[in-house]
């Protein structure tokens, strides 16, 4: 699937509303190591990448932001990331395109974001191969997962189209 987007695209409430009810699993970090031997793992947030590399986890992308809401932490710039700018509430182009360059390569990438990472789901989705798992925090509730297949796949493509054809 290729999308070419000329401009950033803006999460308005219902595409939000879609993104809660995404069908997701709460894990440990024991089962994301039990997935990764037959799937490639991507984790979005600062928490759950430094949980998933202390756990000597292969990750194929890691996204964050270097903060996190709990305790205010701050974390570390990693020599090599890429580093895109993405403001809070949008999906922006350079995200999007560092997203989908890191997927087409062969080796394992890190995207720091200035502004806000938890919405690269949707383009992370929309580009990774299916039976990738790609790993989040739940604020307040834990660790989760999505495995990516066709049919969330779709509704990613559609949600897409929908945000950017209503700008």
């Amino acid at each position: 699937m290729l999308l070419k987007l000329d401009r950033d695209i803006k999460v308005g409430s219902s595409a939000r509303e879609s993104i809660k009810n995404f069908k997701y699993s709460l894990c440990s970090v024991d089962d994301i190591r039990f997935l990764s031997k037959t799937n490639k793992i991507i984790s979005v947030g600062d928490v759950t990448t430094e949980n998933l590399v202390n756990a000597g986890i292969d990750l194929k992308l890691q996204v964050v932001d270097l903060v996190t809401k709990r305790d205010e932490k701050r974390f570390k710039h990693v020599d090599g990331s890429c580093q895109v700018s993405n403001p809070p509430g949008i999906i922006s182009v350079q995200l999007m395109n560092a997203i989908q360059r890191s997927l087409a390569g062969d080796t394992p990438e890190r995207i720091e974001v200035q502004g806000e990472e938890d919405l690269a789901v949707i383009p992370i989705i929309f580009y990774a191969d299916n039976n990738t798992v790609i790993v989040y925090g739940v604020p307040d509730t834990g660790m989760a997962f999505i495995k990516v297949n066709e049919d969330i796949k779709k509704e990613i493509e559609k949600m897409i189209r929908e945000m950017y054809k209503n700008e």
